[in-house]
């Protein structure tokens, strides 16, 4: 008995030991994350935003499975969906980690998409970030850049899905009601006003606390709900 017990901890432990490993590598994957290449003859879709559109907190290898990866999967070979998502980022440029500062965001640019969807925002919901004007500046801004002289590509806003708490408390403080009304206004009326199409994330999670990891990532139902909720979009646009 004592044998066979000292051999099962064994294994658990290695077992244990190597769950910790791949996490470790998939976190650091996520922190360096690997830039898309474009791919001549193909409709290109890029999708800017933070952990949501890189998939951190999916079970598996992050970014395989999350809502740019679905989406690949119901658009099929004739597109190809590039993932430029960067955890942690803001779209705002004085917030703690600007999206605009990096490598990530400059490929976007030169990735000559035909639709860009941009989804920051949820970072930028954190107290220390949150400002009001220099977000409606800077999401004007991000459009502006991706409808240069060379490329008008087709652009899609998406207002972050909902901050669920847990134990009273959301994640990294993120402020839902500033999600819910402040961002969620912002991005409204600058798609309007730009003629950009607005898809309402907000709407679409706010009673599917069960479509989340931790209140604040998608799990793979609520990934999926993302991904079919923007294909249909697309789909009804070509």
């Amino acid at each position: 008995m004592k044998a066979g017990w000292k051999a099962a901890a064994a294994a658990a432990i290695s077992a244990g030991a190597g769950i910790g490993a791949t996490y470790t590598v998939l976190y650091q994957r996520a922190m360096h994350p690997e830039i898309p290449k474009p791919e001549q003859g193909k409709t290109r879709i890029a999708c800017v935003g933070d952990s949501l559109t890189y998939g951190y907190g999916l079970m598996g290898a992050f970014r395989a499975y999350a809502y740019p990866a679905v989406l690949q999967e119901l658009l099929g070979s004739d597109y190809q969906v590039m993932n430029f998502g960067f955890c942690d980022r803001t779209l705002c440029d004085s917030g703690d980690r600007p999206y605009r500062q990096e490598k990530m965001y400059t490929a976007a640019l030169s990735s000559d998409p035909d639709a860009v969807v941009i989804m920051l925002g949820t970072n930028d919901a954190k107290p220390h970030n949150w400002n009001a004007e220099e977000y409606e500046n800077d999401l004007r801004n991000y459009i502006s850049a991706f409808r240069n002289d060379h490329a008008k590509p087709y652009i899609v806003l998406m207002q972050p899905p909902r901050a669920f708490s847990v134990h009273g408390k959301t994640l990294d403080d993120i402020q839902n009601e500033v999600i819910r009304s402040e961002i969620h206004d912002i991005i409204g009326r600058i798609g309007s006003e730009t003629c950009c199409t607005v898809i309402d994330l907000y709407s679409l999670t706010e009673n599917h606390r069960e479509w989340f990891t931790d209140g604040l990532h998608l799990n793979h139902a609520g990934t999926k709900a993302v991904a079919e909720l923007l294909y249909h979009t697309i789909l009804s646009k070509d």
